[in-house]
């Protein structure tokens, strides 16, 4: 009996040191909107923090292509309110708003991702529920010389294999790569659960194809996790916390 409690003891006391390894994060729940125009501004003035995706150790794909935090790293904000989410992101990426994949393939090119469960009762979980999904955010193809898009931005959720309906986004190139912005309501998502100390399973990414081509070289994700896209168990952990504007 003694060797069972002891067993079960150290079983527990692992599983804590696997939670415990998994990165946390507070993302803002807010009364008002946020004006989707490509601009970080009504963020910054609601106090939003974004998440930072600049450390070698968040290169989950890609170690050797990497370009390093100058060329290729973001900052990703989110935020709710109780029927939208709210996703934008000032990305660094040599070729910028150059992304010539449509659909389900937007990941192969410079995009960013959302990972969320809405449901993390279980956050070792190895399979997605009806409450997890992973939403890709393409900024399109943008052609400099004609003024015209060959590839109009887009968002696309992969597990349920469709692209998010009433979703909206605007896209700005900057010097250094791109800010995307984007909203999408609380329809696109089963089991949506936002409410004031919620916990939620999430992690963001960065999918880039670097200084030529158009295929992705470099995925960069908050966790350092590599399988997000099959697998929850790799994701973090966001706390929904009442505050902005």
């Amino acid at each position: 009996m003694k060797k069972i409690a002891v067993i079960l003891s150290f079983v527990l006391l692992l599983s804590g040191f696997v939670f415990a390894g998994k990165p946390t994060t507070t993302l803002c729940k807010i009364s008002g909107g946020i004006t989707i125009d490509g601009s970080l501004e009504d963020w910054v003035a609601a106090g939003i923090k974004p998440i930072e995706i600049n450390k070698p150790e968040q290169v989950a794909i890609g170690k050797v292509d990497w370009l390093g935090a100058e060329k290729q790293s973001g900052k990703i904000y989110v935020a709710f309110t109780d029927n939208t989410l709210y996703i934008a992101a000032d990305i660094k990426s040599p070729q910028g708003v150059k992304n010539n994949k449509e659909q389900g393939k937007i990941y192969d090119g410079n995009s960013i991702e959302l990972f969320i469960g809405f449901n993390n009762s279980d956050p070792e979980r190895e399979m997605y529920t009806e409450s997890d999904y992973q939403i890709g955010i393409s900024p399109g193809y943008f052609l400099k010389n004609s003024n015209t898009w060959k590839v109009k931005p887009s968002v696309f959720c992969y597990n349920l294999n469709t692209p998010v309906k009433d979703a909206k986004l605007k896209v700005k190139p900057t010097k250094t790569g791109y800010i995307i912005e984007a909203v999408i309501p609380s329809s696109a998502f089963a089991g949506w659960a936002v409410d004031d100390g919620a916990e939620i399973g999430f992690d963001v990414g960065i999918d880039d194809a670097g200084e030529k081509g158009f295929g992705r070289k470099v995925q960069l994700t908050w966790s350092g996790d590599k399988d997000g896209w099959k697998n929850p168990k790799g994701w973090g952990i966001a706390n929904i916390k009442k505050c902005g504007k």
